[in-house]
């Protein structure tokens, strides 16, 4: 994925679409959503990248919506989905994202932008997907979208769900634990350990 210079990134992002569509799936989160929202955007475009953020209703009910319009106002990578997609926050921004990227996060969640570019740059070495746990999954959009159907449930359950899709289906992920192991496998692990020491 090519970095494109800073000067024709918004008339290259009308033309083309973005590079990374950070879908933040927002319930609830009317203290946070605005700094999340400002940070996200500053921190891409000093990343030279070209960008949507795709602020998802996950079954707000405070003031969360009236803050991203007021936000979209000035932040015109801002999309807003007001229907709500409680529960399928991701599903819902994932299919509407028009990025070749996607990164998926909570609202509610602190976002430790500062590991963005190392994901990015292990996607385009040719990774697929790189969870960073209890952060955020940076994943190329259309390969894991199957994944993202089957994935459910907030949090870390959801990046759970979505490591798990992704070892049925072969998909490279970054971050990913190792396969369970059986259970006389998971008993003389500890021993195999202790006798190599």
């Amino acid at each position: 994925m090519a970095q494109l210079p800073l000067h024709s990134a918004r008339s290259t992002q009308l033309s083309r679409g973005p590079e990374i569509s950070v879908v933040l799936s927002v319930r609830d989160d009317e203290d946070l959503v605005g700094h999340q929202i400002r940070t996200i955007a500053a921190h891409l475009e000093s990343l030279r990248r070209t960008f949507e953020i795709v602020a998802v209703n996950d079954g707000s009910c405070d003031n969360s919506l009236a803050m991203l319009e007021l936000l979209a106002a000035r932040t015109p990578e801002l999309r807003i989905i007001r229907g709500n997609s409680a529960g399928r926050a991701f599903l819902r921004g994932a299919a509407e994202a028009r990025g070749d990227v996607v990164v998926l996060c909570e609202g509610a969640r602190p976002l430790f932008l500062a590991a963005l570019g190392w994901a990015l740059g292990r996607l385009e070495a040719g990774r697929e997907a790189v969870i960073l746990r209890g952060r955020y999954i940076v994943a190329r959009r259309l390969l894991t979208l199957p994944i993202i159907v089957r994935a459910t449930g907030p949090g870390l359950l959801f990046e759970r769900v979505f490591e798990q899709r992704a070892q049925d289906l072969g998909i490279d992920v970054i971050g990913s634990r190792p396969a369970p192991q059986s259970g006389m496998s998971r008993l003389l692990t500890p021993v195999l350990r202790f006798l190599a020491a």
